[in-house]
């Protein structure tokens, strides 16, 4: 369910800002915006809706029909805008319209869903009269113009810039168990959903619109280029073009990868190019660097309907993500001397053959551009390298290079990726050096991949000595990333000190002992940073009160996990007051909202913010949320403890506990029921299925069995009841039936997607909370010797370090063992050294004369902060003073057990 929560940060994270602000609040249009223009009494029918300009007047409109889209390239988008508008506004439909001209780009870049890409206009006709006269109208209106194709619907007849679908007109107001709007149209039974999905899919109730005519049948594919390329699978799927293997028929069925690129897609009006454009560049990059060795061969350029395509040599090769998980020592616990030593090994090899292939691009006249980690595939046995995708490469300027070709292919695209590129925020064209610093910053991924963090701290590298002292590996490792970040070496330089690696690896020793207990006012001081960082930043005009992770822009503004309310909760936890005029807003929010908006779970949704607003004083209106959530959860049956009826349910005893109402007893109850009906049991195992579950259902407190064992736990021990107590166990049972071996020293841990997982939200370190709980001292220990990891590649509660040392500090607690606590505030050192920053001059945080200095923390992707709970500052916050005060782990409701 992680993975449900992703969201495409880089829509967020489009300004030079220290937050992730949503595009469609604070994005301001440019000049020159497609009602620019008009005259004053047209633009006044028009309001702003997010990154749209909306045209809805009809009151009559109905909830959904048949609507057009109409698309454009970048040559012609003004045009077509004017025009359309003209047309639509004088026939009074119904439309929405993209900002300008970089709502535009965004629209059809690369990273925009394949599904909702290309949309320039959406039209809603009042029927399906209209819907035809329109498209008709249109047509003739826009003959001869292109604009993508949009996946998600059937193109117009012989038009290349309207395309038309069968769906949603009106806002459903229905959200899935996370939160997330859900988008549906009404069937013969009953809701439907909207799919928006790439492939046009025409509901089966629905009747074709038109008499006089119907697409022709589409061919069957006998392969591309005329059957030479037989497509056998998809590496990845972007708005712009997949990427996929084939068999090369025509060389003994060899297998090629195949890069498509779709026309008037990923659109640069700046500089004139498109996706096509670009896969032309790179095809001519690949031959120009063909005989090098380290890139893959050109086989073929072609053209496939309309699509373009390259067909390259396919390159055996792990990610280095891939190599990171099983070969860096750091990301397991404990030290291993000859482990570290091939890691080293690894790195010499590697990064010699990567400096050694940059080098000779550059010698061909080449400048790779936008070097990142995600360009590079790794020979697992050779150790060799070979460098992907060559969209950015330019040549290197010279004499002579004023017209053809060679001018053409020196001019820079504007290709970037933040946290690996000397551009920072706003794109710069580079020399070599930024090939320089690609390579450095791909090195210290490799040796812990934080790198990202290089646009928040422009100070990201000094703090690499760390892990290279960890690792046992000598200072010269360090010194040689932050001279080729900062351009004072050469890549034969690289060459010369990495030599064949057996010099550094001799020099590899046994790791530092572990780091000294931190001083007691470090993480008091650590703790008071934070706290001044979230006060600070507090906005009632932003729609959130905090700035928070994306996930609340696209669910709810005000839930515990994503949202202001667990921000609030946790300042009012950690004994920072909550100034009136932040409850106030609250009381406000909560007063206005629309529960149809909003899931009913603990951490997305009414659950939470019933929890956060009774602490917060606002008991009636917290009661009447959790009224609500309760006479819904049931129906939804997600049994979750994060989203479903676990965390609903531990709220109704929470309520129960603090006011001894019978129907809160009974509305967890309710809960607890259901989830005995819904349980899968078998040989004393017991685990629970949602919407999400892949093939294995997912371990840990927020997703997995160990919330539903949290939950049932509670229940017997404010009941008595020995059946809760006995499917708790049966639920723990299952999730150790599934802890899988991590090293030959006997540590184990919880996989999740291929993964070793050691966090609360998912993986070990929830398990062993509840297990704690549970009395089950000895599973406990098990799953605890896999916590003892001294770095993490995020700071956060959920998904990072804190919440694994918050599950320490519960050990400490349950076991008596005084090392739990030190192995804790080890990590919560760390986070403090890596992680929390005061923030720079440029970001405009307010910082109080005499107070203490603001500590932001990096959300998930580590390209902006973020204060909520589960991913930002309110989560640190919580677990500082807690171990800075002492205290209870939070939501865990360990104030019913006997």
């Amino acid at each position: 369910m992680r993975d449900e929560r992703w969201i495409n940060r880089f829509l967020f994270a489009w300004n030079d800002t220290l937050f992730f602000d949503p595009l469609d609040v604070y994005y301001h249009p440019r000049e020159d915006h497609f009602l620019a223009g008009f005259d004053e009494r047209t633009r006044a029918r028009f309001v702003r809706s997010g990154i749209w300009w909306s045209h809805r007047h009809n009151p009559e409109l109905p909830a959904q029909g048949w609507k057009i889209h109409v698309s454009a390239d970048h040559r012609s988008v003004y045009r077509v805008a004017n025009e359309v508008i003209r047309h639509l506004v004088d026939r009074e439909a119904d439309f929405k319209i993209a900002l300008d001209l970089n709502v535009y780009e965004m629209l059809n870049s690369k990273g925009m869903s394949r599904g909702s890409g290309g949309k320039l206009v959406t039209v809603y006709p009042r029927d399906d009269a209209e819907f035809r006269s329109c498209l008709a109208d249109l047509a003739r209106l826009l003959d001869g113009v292109e604009g993508a194709y949009v996946l998600s619907d059937m193109r117009y007849r012989d038009s290349r810039a309207l395309y038309f679908r069968y769906g949603q007109f009106l806002h459903s107001r229905a959200v899935d168990v996370l939160g997330r709007p859900v988008a549906h149209i009404e069937g013969p039974d009953g809701p439907v959903p909207d799919d928006r999905q790439p492939g046009y899919a025409q509901p089966w109730w629905v009747k074709w619109p038109f008499d006089d005519w119907k697409p022709a049948e589409e061919p069957e594919d006998g392969g591309l280029l005329g059957g030479r390329f037989r497509v056998t699978g998809a590496i990845q799927f972007s708005n712009s073009g997949g990427v996929y293997t084939a068999e090369d028929t025509a060389d003994g069925d060899r297998k090629v990868v195949l890069k498509e690129a779709r026309p008037h897609t990923n659109p640069n009006p700046r500089q004139g190019h498109d996706a096509v454009d670009i896969l032309a560049r790179e095809w001519m990059f690949l031959n120009r660097l063909a005989d090098v060795g380290a890139y893959p061969r050109p086989i073929a350029y072609f053209e496939h309907w309309e699509h373009h395509y390259i067909a390259e040599e396919f390159v055996e090769g792990a990610d280095i993500r891939t190599v990171l998980l099983a070969d860096n020592p750091l990301a397991r616990p404990g030290f291993d001397l000859e482990r570290s030593r091939d890691f080293l090994r690894l790195f010499v090899d590697v990064f010699r053959a990567l400096a050694r292939a940059i080098r000779a691009a550059h010698e061909h006249g080449v400048i790779l551009g936008d070097f990142t980690p995600a360009n590079l595939l790794i020979d697992t046995t050779t150790h060799e390298v070979t460098i992907v995708d060559l969209e950015a490469c330019r040549l290197i300027e010279a004499p002579g290079t004023e017209a053809g070709d060679d001018a053409a292919l020196a001019k820079p695209v504007e290709l970037f990726t933040p946290g690996f590129s000397l551009s920072g925020h706003h794109y710069r064209a580079m020399g070599p050096e930024g090939d320089l610093f690609g390579l450095a910053t791909t090195m210290a991924y490799f040796v812990f991949p934080i790198a990202a963090m290089s646009y928040l701290r422009t100070d990201i590298l000094d703090s690499y000595r760390v892990f290279v002292d960890a690792l046992g590996w000598p200072e010269r490792i360090h010194t040689l990333i932050m001279d080729l970040a900062a351009n004072r070496i050469t890549l034969t330089d690289v060459l010369e000190e990495l030599g064949d690696g057996s010099e550094l690896v001799d020099r590899v020793t046994v790791a530092p002992p572990p780091p000294a207990l931190p001083e007691p006012a470090r993480l008091v001081e650590a703790e008071a940073g934070v706290a001044a960082f979230v006060t600070a930043v507090a906005d009632p005009e932003r729609a959130t009160l905090f700035p928070v992770d994306p996930f609340a822009h696209v669910t709810n503004p005000l839930s515990l996990g994503f949202g202001a309310g667990g921000v609030l909760w946790a300042l009012h936890a950690s004994g920072v007051p909550v100034r009136p005029r932040w409850r106030d807003w609250l009381a406000e929010r909560i007063a206005d909202l629309d529960v149809r908006d909003y899931p009913d779970g603990l951490m997305a949704g009414l659950a939470g913010i019933a929890w956060a607003a009774d602490e917060l004083g606002l008991g009636a209106p917290a009661r009447e949320l959790l009224g609500h959530a309760n006479r819904r959860a049931l129906a939804v049956g997600d049994h979750t403890f994060y989203y479903g009826l676990s965390g609903l349910g531990v709220t109704n005893l929470r309520f129960f506990h603090h006011g001894r109402d019978p129907g809160d007893l009974a509305a967890a109850r309710e809960c607890a029921r259901a989830l005995r009906e819904r349980a899968v049991r078998s040989d004393g195992l017991a685990h629970w299925r949602n919407e999400f579950t892949g093939e294995e259902p997912l371990t840990g407190l927020g997703f997995g069995q160990a919330g539903v064992a949290l939950f049932l736990l509670r229940m017997h021990q404010v009941t008595g009841e020995e059946e809760w107590l006995r499917l708790g166990r049966e639920a723990l049972a299952w999730e150790m039936s599934r802890l899988k071996e991590l090293d030959d020293e006997g540590r184990k841990m919880f996989e999740h997607e291929g993964t070793m997982e050691p966090y609360v939200e998912v993986g070990s370190a929830g398990v062993a909370q509840v297990l704690l709980r549970y009395g089950d001292l000895d599973a406990a220990r098990e799953v605890l010797r896999g916590l003892e990891v001294r770095f993490s590649v995020l700071p956060a509660y959920c998904f990072g370090l804190t919440g694994v040392a918050d599950a320490l500090l519960d050990a400490a607690e349950f076991t008596g063992d005084r090392a739990y606590r030190d192995t804790a505030l080890r990590q919560l050192d760390y986070v403090r050294s890596v992680f929390l920053f005061e923030p720079a001059e440029r970001f405009g945080v307010p910082r109080g004369d005499d107070g203490p200095v603001p500590l932001g923390v990096p959300g998930e992707g580590l390209l902006r902060c973020s204060t909520d709970y589960l991913t930002g500052s309110a989560g640190v916050l919580r677990v500082l003073h807690r171990v800075n005060h002492g205290g209870r782990p939070a939501f865990l409701l360990d104030e019913v057990a006997p």
